[in-house]
């Protein structure tokens, strides 16, 4: 549901112990699965958590109504019988309908209903809510019908022809109404208002309601601990910074449906995700077989692994390729950088080739905008841009940057100031600082100051909210489905808080975002994917790095199938390797 942005966190030197004399074959008499993650989630509450790890874990709790499959990566029913089917149109929406599986239950035993999905919606879109990331996509949703004669049976009204129609209607993790509102506030409003009104057209009564339940479901309390669903697993115990435990229930309802949905599986009776962001400790409890995966593990480790005879009949290795890229974001705010020949030379500053060959082992290859190349709609026509400090030198001179106080860092006047090529670089961990590193080095030699900040997540959201920003290395998580532009490059995002971060758009490129959201015509919404690639390329309003290859290590004990949806495999169905 949502574009994550994680910062260069392959890498944190932090030491931690691991756990001597655990053994991962048997616990309680079933199958123990545990996987490091190398940082703490924020929250597991999917509305309002922003931690691509939350996400992971979440589904396994509050599952879906849809989502795609891991080997295919097609849509993929899983609380509803089938995928929402289009039933009929109007002049400015679509209608998809879809029933609830009466096998669905909650974790008290009761039924999920059409109502629970309604609810799901309006919390979300709930004015007051911190996180506004899942707005953006539903919004798109202009009404939600329910059947008072069938409970389990959904209409959902969608703007006409958006590309992520069936997205909307189902990939979101589903809430239970009576758990989470039982005093039924959410349900005295309705969508459309909620989508439409302004904070003045509310009534003070309104407001009060809103903010009433928007305090009650934001608590602590429930992002760590009250924590309900209809997936297979519950939430058995977190302790913050070291380990959270999930439990299989004993009477998971999509056991009887697994042998026709394999993603409904659940093989682990108890999956344990250890907090290890040192990552010599999570190498060495591979090794002891003390934690089964281990992914985002160092390119240069992971080479090492690999090549080591002795982890051979331990240890498997998987590179599979997902949906994420690598990027510095550039504040097109700041008078230096809103310049298109600065971009465009620091563009050329960036070793992409060099740092893949040497930093990350060869697990990537270059990009050339926010589309990962497995796309069919990726612009191969477009060149990757060279590393060439000397043309980057010659095309500041031609647009009137010098030295003009001999102090090594060029300058020019704009609006009547002296603005000096001099940028702070945001990055975490140590692969971020290593490009910082090699970036600062190659724009020194042309007069370009490039200051490095390591920084911790939660800090660079802040500044980026604050848009009190110049550069910062990120990686973006991308979801399997069709990629929608206007979260991340619409000029309605650009202000303070909001998800164009960049703050680059024009009359252009907002028309073009308009015919890939709702265009009926495959041919013409690619056309429009192109010319959107070919003006990001020209603009290099972000420079566009690299796509990377998820490294992932296991445990020889479990079968492991590797996809390209993150986090590269699903804990769910990974089963103990028959001998």
């Amino acid at each position: 549901m949502r574009n994550s942005f994680i910062i260069f966190a392959f890498l944190s030197f932090m030491t931690i112990i691991c756990c001597p004399g655990c053994k991962p074959e048997k616990q309680n008499g079933g199958f123990t699965l545990r996987i490091r993650l190398r940082e703490d989630v924020d929250c597991l509450h999917p509305i309002l958590s922003k931690s691509s790890l939350a996400t992971q874990i979440e589904p396994l709790i509050m599952i879906p109504m849809i989502e795609y499959s891991m080997d295919k990566i097609e849509l993929n029913p899983l609380l509803v019988t089938e995928l929402p089917k289009l039933t009929h149109s109007n002049d400015s929406a679509s209608v998809f309908e879809c029933d609830i599986r009466p096998e669905a239950k909650w974790d008290d035993g009761s039924p999920v209903r059409a109502s629970d999905y309604a609810f799901t919606i309006k919390a979300a879109l709930n004015p007051f809510n911190k996180n506004p990331d899942w707005r953006a996509l539903l919004k798109n949703i202009k009404e939600i019908e329910l059947n008072s004669n069938n409970p389990g049976h959904l209409s959902i009204h969608v703007l006409k022809n958006y590309l992520l129609s069936k997205e909307v209607c189902g990939n979101v993790n589903l809430y239970q109404e009576h758990y989470y509102d039982p005093t039924g506030i959410m349900n005295k409003f309705k969508v459309y208002d909620l989508i439409n009104k302004d904070s003045a057209a509310w009534s003070p009564a309104e407001r009060a309601e809103l903010q009433k339940f928007a305090d009650a479901f934001q608590t602590a309390d429930m992002c760590k601990n009250k924590i309900s669903g209809a997936g297979p697993y519950r939430l058995k115990s977190w302790d913050a910074g070291s380990k959270i435990i999930l439990e299989k229930k004993a009477d998971w309802w999509g056991s009887k449906l697994a042998a026709t949905n394999p993603m409904l599986s659940a093989y682990p009776d108890r999956i344990e995700y250890l907090i290890m962001p040192d990552e010599a400790s999570s190498i060495l409890a591979l090794k002891e077989g003390t934690i089964d995966i281990a992914t985002d593990i160092s390119p240069k480790q992971f080479d090492a692994l690999q090549k080591d005879n002795s982890s051979k009949d331990k240890l498997q290795f998987f590179t599979p390729t997902v949906f994420q890229y690598a990027f510095l974001e550039l504040n097109n705010r700041n008078p230096a950088l809103s310049e298109r020949a600065v971009r465009q030379s620091l563009a050329r500053l960036a070793d992409v080739s060099g740092f893949i060959k040497n930093v990350m082992q060869g697990l990537a290859e270059p990009i050339i905008g926010p589309f990962h190349p497995s796309r069919p709609y990726y612009n191969k026509g477009l060149k990757p841009i060279a590393f060439d400090p000397e043309t980057a030198a010659k095309e500041l001179q031609a647009a009137g940057w010098k030295d003009s106080n001999k102090d090594g860092i060029l300058d020019k006047m704009i609006n009547g100031k002296s603005v000096k090529l001099s940028f702070h670089l945001m990055a975490s961990a140590e692969s971020g600082k290593k490009f910082a590193l090699l970036f600062q080095e190659a724009a020194k030699k042309v007069g370009i100051e490039i200051i490095p900040e390591t920084k911790d997540w939660s800090l660079i959201l802040k500044d980026f909210n604050e848009l009190q920003f110049d550069m910062a290395i990120v990686i973006q998580n991308q979801s399997p489905s069709l990629y929608d532009p206007y979260q991340s490059w619409s000029s309605a995002n650009t202000k303070p808080g909001g998800s164009n971060r960049c703050g680059f758009a024009t009359p252009e490129t907002d028309s073009l975002i308009q015919i890939i959201r709702t265009t009926p015509s495959e041919q013409e919404r690619n056309n429009a994917y192109l010319q959107f690639q070919e003006i990001l390329y020209k603009e290099q309003p972000q420079i566009f790095l690299f796509s990377p290859k998820q490294r992932i290590i296991s445990s020889s004990r479990i079968k492991l199938e590797a996809s390209s949806r993150r986090p590269g495999f699903a804990e769910n169905m990974i089963q103990l390797a028959t001998k």
